[in-house]
């Protein structure tokens, strides 16, 4: 279906029909009775794929990025999509429009978007609304942002105003420390900066006595070194690190758009990002949660990260451009690969490629 509605849906500019795309599935959460039709055409269940890990269970490895459900509009109708979990967000304190349009952009002779969206969204306080309106089968995580008008040493209390907000309705937080779309956020990979962070979250986890996971986003754009640097702080503060966002590097590209302002995501990103979840699983001896991110589009792709030290996924751009059966498409073939294997469990492939390379 996706392919006969695709090259019209590509002939509208791409925030009006990512637009058309959210008002479909608010349809969508108007007639529940549909869900099992949806859930027929778009799921995949394999008790083969199923995780619980920090105690929170997972029929599958492939998330939802943030980005695509900015405001919680949408979150029960996505549940549908054959997610093993989704993130909502970028959500800040404040409401706020974002950077001006247009401000996202296909490149898709690169299997790959530039967005410069700055973290538009409807505040935290409509967003929890809008999102207490249903209950979830699935881990549902809030993608954590900071307002472009806090001044800039206030910035760690508009991270913890929405950490507080969100503690009881949701699974998992992510820290985004990494857009490259509001101004100064990136600051946060410098190493003092980065530890004024940790205590600021360190202090609320504690006074708050906050259970709920917490995660960190990277940018794509750190180097092993500096990657290095920050992980003693990240494992003593952070429950996970995710690998990575979005970047600022252009080479290599054939789109026209690629002169274009913003973040780029897709296939682009994957080389990159399995070099930085390789590394980290090295540093981490395998202990500590990674969250794979950046040019996954097929299931070898989903397996090579999870190899390389993924214990979960998360997609965006390749849905954007594959359409959403691409869910069903990954986790079937990690099911297949992991069958013809002999292996019992998706865990069982975290990070082989980096253990049989000690090894060697």
């Amino acid at each position: 279906m996706y392919k006969l509605i695709k090259p019209l849906l590509f002939k509208i500019e791409p925030e009006k029909a990512h637009g058309l795309t959210i008002d479909a599935l608010k349809t969508l959460q108007k007639f529940p009775m549909l869900y099992p039709v949806v859930d027929q055409l778009f799921t995949y269940r394999n008790p083969i794929l199923a995780q619980t890990i920090q105690e929170v269970h997972y029929d599958n490895p492939v998330g939802l990025a943030a980005g695509f459900d900015k405001s919680c509009e949408v979150p029960k109708a996505l549940e549908h999509i054959g997610f093993g979990a989704i993130e909502l967000g970028g959500i800040t304190p404040k409401p706020q429009p974002g950077n001006p349009q247009p401000r996202m952009f296909r490149l898709l002779e690169d299997d790959a978007l530039i967005n410069r969206m700055g973290f538009n969204n409807i505040g935290m306080n409509k967003a929890l609304s809008n999102l207490r309106r249903h209950a979830y089968n699935i881990p549902v995580g809030i993608n954590v942002g900071v307002n472009k008008a806090t001044a800039y040493a206030e910035r760690y209390q508009d991270y913890i105003k929405v950490l507080d907000t969100f503690k009881n309705d949701v699974t998992f937080f992510t820290v985004n420390i990494s857009s490259p779309n509001t101004e100064n956020l990136q600051n946060f990979h410098d190493k003092d900066e980065f530890s004024m962070l940790c205590q600021a979250l360190t202090t609320f986890k504690d006074e708050q006595e906050v259970n709920v996971p917490i995660y960190l986003k990277l940018t794509s754009d750190m180097t092993l070194d500096s990657l290095k640097a920050l992980l003693p702080a990240i494992t003593a503060t952070f429950d996970g690190v995710m690998l990575a966002n979005t970047t600022r590097q252009r080479d290599g590209l054939s789109s026209d758009n690629k002169i274009e302002e913003g973040g780029l995501s897709g296939r682009p990103l994957f080389e990159r990002n399995l070099k930085l979840i390789n590394y980290a699983y090295q540093q981490t001896n395998g202990k500590f949660l990674i969250i794979g991110t950046g040019g996954i589009f097929s299931a070898e792709d989903a397996i090579a990260m999870m190899r390389n030290g993924a214990s979960l996924l998360q997609i965006y751009t390749s849905m954007v451009i594959e359409g959403p059966g691409i869910v069903k498409k990954i986790n079937k073939g990690i099911a297949r690969y992991l069958q013809d294997h002999h292996y019992d469990n998706v865990s069982d492939i975290i990070g082989l490629d980096v253990k049989n390379n000690i090894s060697s």
